[in-house]
């Protein structure tokens, strides 16, 4: 992953453009607090922070990382002092279990796949639950997106997720429609 990509041009000269606080990001917050009812929240790959700003208009502590300069700069705007430009690749600035939930969408399929399991330990350390929204090689526009270097079957993800971690499937892609999928371990006493 090349930060570079994630800058200016990203945000302006892609299909995100112009990026802006979609409807959708409320239905996610919506769904973040029905599934988890979580007290803290780090929305990792958060961009300007939108889905931050709407979890703590909510009444939740969130925070949002992302490896862009230019998104960090717009989070200003947005998500005053909740914003920590990082490298997931290089770990979370967080300590154990500091959130209650880790919210990522849109982020993984970004990454390349010699880093996903390091960032699935991650993910694990710092948060008691996870929710992952990750375009899936099922979509037939997955690999047009830019930017999408990891695109894989939901089978693979869940093999890599930790316990305790949503996954998001949905018919075609990262719409608002779908299943959220819980991963977890189920402990039989015999």
């Amino acid at each position: 992953m090349n930060s570079v990509k994630y800058e200016a041009e990203y945000f302006t000269q892609t299909p995100y453009h112009p990026y802006q606080d979609w409807p959708h990001h409320a239905k996610r917050v919506d769904k973040i607090i029905k599934l988890c009812n979580p007290e803290s929240v780090l929305d990792v790959g958060c961009a300007y922070g939108f889905i931050v700003k709407r979890l703590i208009d909510k009444g939740v502590v969130a925070f949002g990382c992302d490896i862009s300069r230019y998104a960090e700069k717009q989070s200003h705007k947005i998500i005053p002092g909740k914003f920590v430009r990082c490298d997931i690749r290089k770990g979370l600035p967080f300590k154990d279990k500091e959130f209650d939930l880790i919210y990522c969408e849109g982020m993984l399929e970004h990454i390349e796949e010699k880093y996903i399991d390091g960032i699935m330990s991650e993910f694990d350390r710092v948060a008691n639950k996870r929710m992952m929204a990750i375009s899936l090689s099922e979509h037939p526009n997955s690999l047009k997106e830019p930017g999408h270097i990891c695109v894989k079957p939901a089978g693979w993800w869940v093999e890599r997720m930790p316990y305790n971690t949503l996954l998001f499937l949905p018919p075609f892609g990262t719409e608002d429609d779908g299943d959220w999928v819980l991963k977890k371990l189920e402990i039989i006493h015999c």
